[in-house]
This record gives structure tokens, C-alpha cells and sequence, in this order.
């Protein structure tokens, strides 16, 4: 039989083995959008990925990295927060893309990294029609 009891100092045991907190993660939602997400003109285009990273710990510094569909990365970029009310960071990468007569669909993730912590935003994707 389990026996689940709470004492002092918050710590949880079940059947005399003690159950400490997961450390919480130094990051809240990372995620990516990219505007236009459709685009449809000449060429070639200039397609905005904007991201917002969520801090839950203050300070921290962490590092993050653009990934692009076609292989290629952004330079690794180091950010210091400092300021105890910073709760989301914004990052934004310039992508242009696409030649005259090429349809050509485009994505790009974010990727974030604090200590042992890795996350990663969702792909956000670009239809590109170039006249």
C-alpha cells in the first residue's frame, strides 16, 4: 500500500521513498511565426520569421539558433537576462527566398538551449510564388 504524505518542507513520500519537484524549466512556450506565410510577387522574397521565448528563471543566459529548411542555420546568439520582469523575449531572422518562376515552399524553427535545457519553437512555413 502507497502512503502519500506531505511534511515541512513540501516534500512528498511514497512508501518511504522521498519524491522531490522536477526542476523547473528555465523556458515557457518558444514558438515562430513568419509573415508573410503566403507570399505571391517578384523575387525574390523577403519572408520575416518572428519569435518569442518564454523565461521563467531570472537571471539566466541562454543561446538560441535559427534552422531553415534548406539546411542552413543562423549564427548561435547569446542572450542575457538580467531584468527580473522580462517573462518573453522577441528574436526575428529575414529569410529572402525564391527566384523568378519558382514556386517554392520554406520553413524555419527556432532552437533554444540554457544549460542541459533544449527546446525548440514550431516550423513555421512560407508558400512563395515568384513571378
Amino acid at each position: 500500500m502507497q502512503i502519500a504524505r506531505t511534511l515541512g518542507l513540501g516534500l512528498l513520500v511514497f512508501s518511504g521513498l522521498a519524491a522531490f519537484p522536477a526542476p523547473l524549466s528555465p523556458f515557457g512556450d518558444v514558438t515562430l511565426t513568419g509573415s508573410p506565410s503566403k507570399y505571391e510577387g517578384a523575387c525574390p522574397a523577403r519572408i520575416h520569421f518572428a519569435g518569442r521565448i518564454g523565461v521563467t528563471v531570472h537571471p539566466m543566459v541562454f543561446n538560441y539558433v535559427f534552422e531553415r529548411s534548406d539546411g542552413a542555420k543562423s549564427p548561435t546568439r547569446v542572450v542575457h537576462v538580467t531584468n527580473p520582469n522580462a517573462k518573453v523575449i522577441g528574436v526575428g531572422e529575414d529569410w529572402q527566398v525564391g527566384a523568378a518562376g519558382q514556386h517554392v515552399h520554406v520553413w524555419m524553427k527556432l532552437r533554444v538551449a540554457s544549460g542541459n535545457t533544449r527546446i525548440e519553437s514550431n516550423q513555421a512555413d512560407a508558400d512563395i510564388t515568384c513571378r
